[in-house]
């Protein structure tokens, strides 16, 4: 096997790996990520459209959310505010 041939066997196994992921973990509305972290719809869309929260967009007007991603940025970002205080 040559160097070309594990890392494409690498690329592979991580792109399966995330195709399981995505399969496996429910994908949360607009609603729902609005209601978890208390804010109104309209600031979760804006929040997506900006990228400040990870988020899937399906079709033209439709959003939908990982919420182990949502919670890792919501981490990542008590975790920023910590360092600074």
């Amino acid at each position: 096997m040559t160097i070309i041939d594990s890392i494409a066997e690498s690329v592979v196994e991580e792109q399966l790996t995330t195709l399981d992921t995505i399969k496996t973990e429910p994908l949360w509305t607009v609603k729902e990520v609005a209601k978890y972290l208390r804010l109104k719809p309209e600031t979760i869309r804006m929040m997506a459209r900006n990228g400040e929260l990870p988020s899937i967009k399906v079709g033209k007007r439709v959003w939908r959310f990982k919420i182990s991603e949502v919670k890792g940025r919501l981490k990542a970002q008590v975790e920023v505010g910590d360092k600074e205080t």
